[in-house]
Order: structure tokens, then C-alpha cells, then sequence
């Protein structure tokens, strides 16, 4: 159906009733002659056809959409265009058909319609419908803005409410969430300041890394490598959201993200985890991470920079390193994770050896 004809079936119909009131009530107080309902309602009848053409203009030049511009741009000449020859032939030729003359003078001999007053007067009568349809469209904004921000807010504090529930769990494990709960102050910060998408999409990743986190305990936890590697995309993500000046070098020469393999769970979130928590992670110092294959073995390295001083003021429980490699060790993974520093230079290396790791599915046979 065209988009006119449904703005004045879905949103204009009760226009209708509303103009042959105010012109009736108009005409009772006003008029020095009763005018005849005939006319009223045809009158009533042009306000509706215009004021919801009207609408239609301003409503769809009133969003960003390119494609719905153009539209209004199109009934905005077609109106330009069409209007004033519609209403001669209206006024002047059918409507005196149907017995209704809106000049009393028209039956006159040698009457001659007077263009100028009818611009005149059709021109005002498209100012008014301009200003009734944008105090519509600004009521109409208004109170959908009024609306989001509830919603937003109702969204926000349950997220919020979530958050705080699962750095509660964090902490009883001993799972130190720094990076965390700075985070989450300040992406809940940002959201109460400014609704934002971005916000709600920081926020609803930070809560899938805690429930990840949270999936990590003693036991020989474990994950797919695709998984850990989506943790990391998103902490990075979030990193940047926390910090623009934040910078990091990521290599993967031999595209490794789609490995089929399983690891522990957090192999490759917790160096990065520390490199946020410690690290400068600035254009002079960046964050490097690589990533590559040779022959039958994974080679991962997470280099960062770090100010002895800032990190000795950070608190940390210093269990994260040991319980990775305590969990290596008793799993018999061939894995090997080394760690060094070197003045202000902290570095990971990880090994694997892809030839006799586990896959996932190997994972669940040997589960059934």
C-alpha cells in the first residue's frame, strides 16, 4: 500500500473529526453567517488530506534514513506542484457540481476567480498544518525519549545488579577482578551519564567474560580454543573502550582462531588479563601478542611494559601464574608456559604441541 495512504489510515483518521469540530465551533462563535455543514465538512475533508500529506513530509524528513528523505522529498515538490491546481478545480469546478460554492459570489456573472487570495490563504493554512504536525512530532519524540530512558534505566540497574553478583563470586574464588570492576564502574559511569549501545554492548561483555572467569576453578576446567579466542577479542574490545589511547600488536600469521583443539581454560586470558592489569600499553610501549605455527607446535608470546612503581601499588594475590602451571602439570598437558622479566619488560611464552593435543571432540568421547 502506498506509505500516504497508510500514514492516513494508521495515524491521521481522527484528524478529521477534530478540523469539522474546530471549524464548526469557530463558525458558531465567529462567523457573521452560518455556514453551511456542506461546506464545513468539505473544508474539514482538504484539512485532513493536507495536514496528513503534511505529515508525511515532516515525519520522514524528521529521521535519519536516507531512503525516506528522498521520499519526502518527493511529496514535498509533488505537493509544491500540484497544489494550487487541485484547489481550482476543488473549488471553482467541483464542488459547485455537488451544490456547494465556497465564494458566495461564484454564481455571478462574469465572476473570475481571484488566484492571489486563494495563495494566500491555502499558503497559511500549510503553515498551521506545519506547526500542529511538528508539535505532534515533538510530543511524540518527547515521550518516546521519556520511555527509552526508563527502559534504559531498568536495563542498566539490572546489569549493574548482575555485575555486582558476579564480582562477588569472583572474589570469594580468589579470582582478582582489577581490570573488572574498574571496567564495570566505568562503562556504568558512561551508560548513567549518556545511554549509549555501546555502553549496553561493553557491559553485556563484561559480563560473559565474568561467567567465564567464573568457569575456571581447581578442577581440570577446560575450554575450545575458538571460545578463549572470542574472551580475548572481547577483552581487547574493552580495553580500547576503557582507554582510547590504549595500543596493542597482535600477529597471527597462520590464523590460528579457528584451531580445533581444547586447552585449559584461561591459557590464553591470563597473560593478557596481566598485561592489562600491569602493563603501559601505550604507543611507546605497546602490548604485543604473537601467535604462530611451526611444524607440529603452537608458539604464543604476550610481551608487555610495565612501571615497577604503578604495579607495586596494585593489589594482586600472585596466585594466577602458579595455578595455571599447577593445573599443566597435573593434567599432563603438552603444554609449556614460561615466564620472564626483564627490568621493566614483563614476557610469556607458551607451547604447544598440536600433534597430540586434544580436540574437542575427543573431549566428549572421552567424557561419554
Amino acid at each position: 500500500m502506498n506509505p500516504i495512504f497508510i500514514t492516513i489510515y494508521r495515524s491521521n483518521v481522527w484528524a478529521f473529526p477534530i478540523f469539522a469540530i474546530v471549524l464548526f465551533v469557530a463558525n458558531w462563535l465567529m462567523g457573521a453567517e452560518p455556514i453551511p455543514m456542506k461546506q464545513l465538512l468539505l473544508v474539514s475533508a482538504l484539512f485532513l488530506l493536507y495536514y496528513s500529506w503534511v505529515y508525511y513530509i515532516i515525519s520522514n524528513f524528521w529521521v535519519k534514513n536516507l531512503k525516506k528523505r528522498m521520499a519526502a522529498t518527493a511529496a514535498t515538490l509533488l505537493l509544491v506542484f500540484t497544489i494550487e491546481p487541485t484547489l481550482i478545480f476543488l473549488i471553482y469546478h467541483y464542488f459547485p457540481s455537488l451544490g456547494v460554492h465556497m465564494d458566495r459570489y461564484m454564481d455571478d456573472p462574469g465572476y473570475e476567480p481571484d488566484t492571489t487570495e486563494l495563495r494566500q490563504r491555502y499558503g497559511s493554512a500549510i503553515i498551521f498544518l506545519c506547526v500542529l504536525v511538528v508539535i505532534r512530532l515533538s510530543h511524540r519524540g518527547s515521550r518516546e525519549k521519556s520511555a527509552e530512558v526508563k527502559r534504559s534505566n531498568q536495563r542498566t540497574n539490572g546489569l549493574e545488579k548482575e555485575i555486582s553478583n558476579l564480582n562477588s563470586l569472583l572474589k570469594a574464588r580468589n579470582l582478582n577482578p582489577h581490570f573488572m570492576g574498574n571496567f564495570a564502574a566505568l562503562a556504568l559511569g558512561r551508560e548513567r551519564k549518556k545511554h549509549n549501545e555501546e555502553n549496553i554492548k561493553m557491559l553485556t561483555m563484561l559480563i560473559a567474560l565474568m561467567n567465564y572467569q567464573l568457569r575456571m576453578d581447581g578442577n581440570q576446567q577446560t575450554t575450545r580454543w575458538q571460545d578463549e579466542w572470542e574472551q580475548i577479542e572481547s577483552l581487547l574490545e574493552m580495553a580500547y573502550y576503557r582507554d582510547p589511547k590504549f595500543v596493542y600488536e597482535w600477529s597471527d600469521n597462520d590464523c590460528l582462531a579457528d584451531l580445533e583443539m581444547i586447552i585449559p581454560h584461561g591459557l590464553l586470558l591470563m597473560p593478557l588479563e596481566n598485561a592489562l592489569k600491569y602493563g603501559e600499553n601505550t604507543a611507546e610501549w605497546p602490548l604485543r601478542m604473537g601467535f604462530s605455527r611451526k611444524d607440529d607446535r603452537i608458539h604464543i608470546r604476550y610481551t608487555n611494559y610495565f612501571d615497577p612503581l604503578k604495579r607495586d601499588k596494585i593489589e594482586s594475590t600472585g596466585q594466577g601464574f602458579p595455578l595455571m602451571e599447577a593445573r599443566l602439570a597435573g593434567g599432563s598437558w603438552p603444554i609449556a608456559m614460561r615466564r620472564q622479566e626483564e627490568g621493566d619488560c614483563f614476557c610469556v611464552d607458551i607451547e604447544i604441541i598440536d600433534s597430540i593435543s586434544k580436540t574437542y571432540d575427543d573431549e566428549k568421547k572421552a567424557k561419554v
